[in-house]
C-alpha cells in the first residue's frame, strides 16, 4: 500500500536556533519570495518613481501564496524574506504568485498602452474620418457647410489670439494619466517663475511627435500649474494644422496656437502677466535627426523667438526633455539615402516633415517605454526693444545657448547614462 504522503510541515528541515535554513534551492524560488516588492525600475530614477501600482500587486501575490500551501506552512518565512522556505516546494506555487501580480497589473497596462496608442494616432484618425466623410459627402454636406462657414466667419481669429479654452476637458481627462504612467513622466523645476512676468519656453529637442509636452505641458500629469503658479502656457504650432478640419479644434482643444509672431506677439503683450508661449525651436528639420541616445538639436539658425523675446519684453526660458529622442527608430541617410532626401525636401516644400519611424514591436503607434523628464531652466530676463539690432539678437541667442548646454550638462548623468553622444547644436 502506497504510503500517506507527510503534511508538507513535517517535511521541513529543522535548523537548530540561529542559523539559516536557506539552500542553494532556495535562491531559484519567485523573487516575491526573497526579494521586496516589484517595481518598475527606469535608469537612474528617483525614488519617486517607484511603480506604486506594481507594489500592491506584488501584495496580492503575497496574499495569495500566504493562502496557498506554502503559506499555511511558513508564514514566518514569507515575512522575513523567503528565508527557510524548503526546496522542495512546487513551482507551480512560484509560477502562480507570478501570474498573481501580472494580473493584478493588467488593466493598468491597458491603460497606459490605449493611451499612448490614442495619442500617437490622432492625427491619422483624423484623416480616416475626412475621407469617411469625403466618401459620404451626399449626407454630410448640410453640416460640412455649417461647419466651415462657422471656421472662416466666426472662428478663423481663435489660433492668433490666444488661442481658446473650450475644449480644455480633453487634456483634463483622467485618461491620460496612462500616458504618462507609460513613459514615469516628470517635469523638474530648477527656478522659481515671477507670475507677474511673460515667459517664452523654448522646448529641445523636437523628437518625433514631442511626446514629453504631452505629460509634462498639456496635461496636469506632473503637476505644471502646482509648479508654476499663475501662468498660463499656450503651445504654438504650424499654420498648417489650423487648415485641416476637426484636426484644428483638437489641437485647440489641446491649448495650441499659432507659431507666427502675430500670435506669440498677441499672447505675450495683450493676455496679461503670466500668459506664456512654449516653441518646439527645433521644428521639422529636428524632427528627422531624432535617433536613440544621441542629443542633436537645431538651434543656431532659429533666431526668431529671440527677436520676439526682446520685441515683447518676455523672458526666455530654455527647456530640455531627456529621453525624447529614444521613443523611436527612423530610417537615416546610411540606410536610406534616397528616402532621406525626398523627405527633406518634402519638409522644405510642406514645412512639415514626414519622417519613417517605429517604435515597440515595430509599430509606429507604440514609442519605446524611456522615461521622459522635462527640466525647466532658470528665466534670462530680457530688456524690452520694439526694433531690436542684429547684435542684440545675436547675444541674446548667444546667453540663451549658454544656458540650455548649462541645463543639458547638469541633468545629463541623471537622466540619461546610457547615452552616446552629448548635446550637438547645429
Amino acid at each position: 500500500m502506497q504510503q500517506e504522503q507527510q503534511p508538507l510541515h513535517q517535511r521541513l528541515p529543522h535548523a537548530p536556533p540561529g542559523k539559516e535554513t536557506t539552500s542553494a534551492a532556495d535562491q531559484q524560488l519567485h523573487p516575491l519570495l526573497l526579494a521586496d516588492p516589484p517595481q518598475t525600475v527606469y535608469d537612474a530614477a528617483p525614488p519617486r518613481f517607484v511603480d506604486a501600482p506594481a507594489a500592491v500587486a506584488a501584495e496580492h501575490a503575497r496574499s495569495a501564496i500566504a493562502a496557498s500551501p506554502l503559506g499555511k506552512v511558513a508564514p514566518d518565512a514569507l515575512a522575513s524574506g523567503g528565508k527557510g522556505v524548503p526546496p522542495d516546494v512546487a513551482a507551480s506555487e512560484m509560477l502562480a504568485a507570478g501570474a498573481s501580480a501580472s494580473l493584478a497589473n493588467f488593466p493598468r497596462r491597458v491603460l497606459q498602452f490605449s493611451a499612448v496608442a490614442l495619442y500617437s494616432s490622432l492625427l491619422f484618425i483624423n484623416i480616416a474620418i475626412l475621407i469617411f466623410l469625403a466618401y459620404n459627402w451626399r449626407i454630410i454636406w448640410p453640416f460640412a457647410l455649417c461647419y466651415f462657414s462657422y471656421i472662416f466667419l466666426i472662428d478663423s481669429a481663435t489660433p492668433y489670439t490666444g488661442g481658446t479654452d473650450r475644449w480644455a476637458f480633453i487634456r483634463q481627462w483622467s485618461f491620460w494619466r496612462g500616458f504618462g504612467e507609460y513613459f514615469g513622466a516628470e517635469l523638474v523645476k530648477t527656478a522659481e517663475l515671477d507670475p507677474a512676468k511673460n515667459y517664452i519656453f523654448g522646448y529641445h529637442p523636437h523628437g518625433i511627435y514631442a511626446y514629453g509636452l504631452f505629460p509634462n505641458f498639456i496635461t496636469q500629469y506632473s503637476g505644471f500649474a502646482k509648479k508654476f503658479p499663475g501662468i498660463t502656457l499656450r503651445f504654438s504650432t504650424l499654420d498648417i494644422n489650423w487648415s485641416i478640419p476637426i484636426w484644428r479644434e483638437i489641437q485647440m482643444g489641446l491649448g495650441t496656437v499659432s507659431v507666427s509672431a502675430k500670435s506669440l506677439k498677441h499672447i505675450l503683450t495683450k493676455k496679461g502677466p503670466g500668459w506664456s508661449a512654449l516653441i518646439v525651436i527645433g521644428g521639422a528639420d529636428e524632427a528627422l535627426m531624432a535617433y536613440p541616445n544621441t542629443n542633436d538639436i537645431i538651434l543656431n539658425r532659429r533666431k526668431g523667438f529671440v527677436k520676439v523675446a526682446i520685441q515683447t519684453g518676455a523672458s526666455l526660458v530654455p527647456v530640455f526633455t531627456f529621453g525624447e529622442n529614444d521613443l523611436f527608430w527612423q530610417v537615416n541617410d546610411e540606410s536610406a539615402p534616397a528616402i532621406r532626401k525626398a523627405q527633406q525636401r518634402l519638409a522644405k516644400l510642406l514645412t512639415y516633415s514626414l519622417p519613417i519611424y517605429w517604435g515597440r514591436l515595430g509599430m509606429f503607434f507604440l514609442p519605446r517605454k524611456t522615461r521622459l523628464v522635462s527640466v525647466v531652466g532658470k528665466p534670462i530676463n530680457v530688456v524690452q526693444n520694439d526694433n531690436p539690432t542684429r547684435e542684440e539678437i545675436a547675444d541674446l541667442h548667444a546667453r540663451y545657448v549658454q544656458e540650455l548646454i548649462a541645463l543639458f550638462d547638469a541633468h545629463k548623468d541623471t537622466y540619461i547614462p546610457h547615452r552616446e553622444k552629448d548635446l550637438h547644436i547645429i
